[in-house]
């Protein structure tokens, strides 16, 4: 069958939907014996082949082949491993998968509901990891360029904590479980929480030595509900809490600008997520470990810092036994929507090995914690999860709390937490080069924003007079393209402009009418006029800032 050129081809109309994005979409073929489907795919423009057992020889198929470049070939001994692999690619993830049993004989009926499962599973985590890189809040940072000259960076205590150990505090049910044997840490074990694990160790008599909060949206615009009323998350979280003993808050350089004056200590700020010190004029950070929660930044910082061991605690990423999904003082939203938004509910390995409910967005996380796990690998770091409850996490050592604790205090070194950080050299809060370097930044971007809606101003005219001679589309389109030129000139427009960019260019090539196109076109000029003056507004107030400063 598959030597038949002819029959290969109408086998794959027969199989493929007309929907079907080439670029993107996967095709995984099981128990192939013959190369001849996959030449023909690739003929067809298919870019993502995986290959599920069968005779091929991969490392043939590989080196004597002249496939594009752009084409990924992934071949899997294991059908489980589907979820894992589906996250190897950076851009986005396919929105449909096409399963082609080529085998000699039919794969058995489970074997096939294992496999779509696994393919589900992976293509939902896939997208959360696109969604959470690629959601364009790193043009916040416009509206932190003066706090991010004012406030030192994380970078300073890369590697400086090198022999010692971390514990990672999250707010999931089983904290109450071992939180009592985090006071046995204190001063010899460095204690990171997130924000909302920050209320329970208080009430436990515990002041952790950092509590970080990287999330990009502002508590004063996130609600939830007690007693019928509407209670802000910042009134909740920072308004009712005593800071007072904390020595670090660390927030993202895209975080609201107030999370820059919470009352503890000091102030650090770290760059997670979508890559952009390259696009600044000064020294910027990128960390990279982007896992979808504020957990997963305290764990690549733990990492950058130098800790020879990490552990988790509190971090289930299930529901406790009783559904509950967050520890008593968490006080965090569980109401149906959200719940619903989190995604469908099943059953993964537990921490002791036996069976616990998750869903999706826990899922993707825990496989965040494993993809790390593997990349540190051949590393000296040790990865504990002292969590007593939850998912299971391959690639770490699972054990009690306690134990943990008394096998690094006994094997650590003596000098305590609080005297390296006193030891990392002190340097000027105001730093007169990169707060120069800024102002001169935000000066040149005003003025790009403004020659940007003239461009914009002026394509939108000759729309709105409605003469569209040749003579007047021209000029259309040469004040448009002048739009994206100048658009290029600062990485921050791509960002926020993303999604408009894509279905422009989407559109213009599935509308070929002149109204089609023009309408395109006009969605687009409008969203970047929106944006443009989000833009010039950031960082006008930027430089009365640094002015003032």
């Amino acid at each position: 069958f598959f030597l038949s050129d002819p029959l290969i081809n109408a086998y794959l109309d027969n199989q493929i939907p007309l929907s079907w994005e080439f670029h993107h979409d996967l095709v995984l073929i099981i128990n192939l014996d013959n190369r001849k489907i996959i030449d023909s795919l690739i003929e067809r423009g298919q870019k993502r082949i995986f290959l599920l057992n069968g005779l091929i020889d991969f490392a043939e198929l590989i080196e004597n082949n002249s496939y594009p470049d752009d084409v990924v070939i992934h071949k899997l001994e294991d059908h489980e491993m589907l979820r894992e692999v589906i996250m190897v690619f950076k851009t986005q993830p396919p929105r449909r998968f096409l399963a082609l049993d080529c085998g000699s004989n039919k794969s058995n009926a489970e074997i096939m509901d294992d496999i779509k499962f696994s393919l589900e599973r992976g293509r939902e985590a896939a997208w959360i990891r696109f969604n959470t890189l690629n959601r364009g809040d790193a043009v916040k940072i416009l509206d932190n360029l003066n706090n991010i000259v004012k406030v030192k960076q994380t970078a300073e205590f890369h590697k400086k904590f090198d022999g010692y150990s971390a514990i990672i505090v999250c707010p999931g049910p089983s904290l109450a479980k071992n939180i009592e044997a985090l006071k046995e840490a204190k001063g010899k074990i460095l204690i990171i929480c997130v924000l909302h694990a920050f209320r329970a160790l208080k009430k436990a008599g515990i002041t952790p030595d950092i509590i970080i909060h990287t999330d990009p949206f502002s508590l004063k615009n996130l609600y939830f509900e007690r007693d019928g009323q509407e209670v802000s998350q910042w009134d909740e979280w920072i308004g009712s809490s005593d800071f007072s003993d904390v020595q670090y808050f660390i927030t993202s350089s895209m975080g609201a600008p107030s999370m820059f004056n919470i009352p503890t200590k000091k102030i650090l700020w770290m760059s997670p997520g979508q890559k952009i010190g390259a696009h600044l004029p000064i020294d910027v950070h990128d960390y990279n470990r982007v896992g979808g929660s504020v957990s997963h930044s305290a764990f690549d910082l733990m990492v950058e810092f130098g800790f020879k061991s990490i552990a988790l605690v509190g971090q289930d990423l299930a529901f406790g036994s009783t559904g509950e999904m967050y520890a008593d003082h968490a006080h965090l939203d569980m109401s149906e929507e959200r719940l619903k938004a989190m995604g469908e509910r099943f059953e993964v390995k537990g921490f002791y090995g036996d069976t616990v409910e998750t869903n999706n967005t826990f899922y993707f996380f825990g496989q965040s914690y494993e993809m790390f796990a593997r990349e540190l690998r051949e590393t000296s770091i040790n990865l504990f999860n002292c969590t007593e409850g939850g998912m299971f996490l391959e690639g770490f050592e699972h054990c009690s709390l306690k134990d943990f604790i008394g096998a690094q205090t006994k094997d650590g070194k003596m000098e305590g937490i609080n005297t390296i950080f006193s030891n990392v050299e002190e340097i000027q809060e105001n730093n007169g080069a990169e707060k120069k370097a800024i102002r001169q930044y935000v000066s040149k971007n005003i003025s790009l924003g403004r020659e940007i809606e003239s461009f914009i101003e002026g394509a939108m005219d000759i729309f709105a007079k409605g003469d569209f001679s040749e003579h007047k589309l021209a000029k259309f389109n040469k004040l448009q393209n002048k739009v994206i030129k100048k658009m290029k000139r600062n990485y921050f427009f791509e960002l926020g402009l993303q999604r408009e960019l894509y279905m422009l260019q989407s559109g213009l090539g599935a509308d070929t009418t002149l109204d089609g196109q023009l309408a395109f076109h006009m969605d687009f000029l409008s969203s970047a006029k929106k944006f443009n003056a989000k833009f010039r507004r950031a960082l006008k107030e930027q430089f009365r800032l640094l002015n003032d400063n």
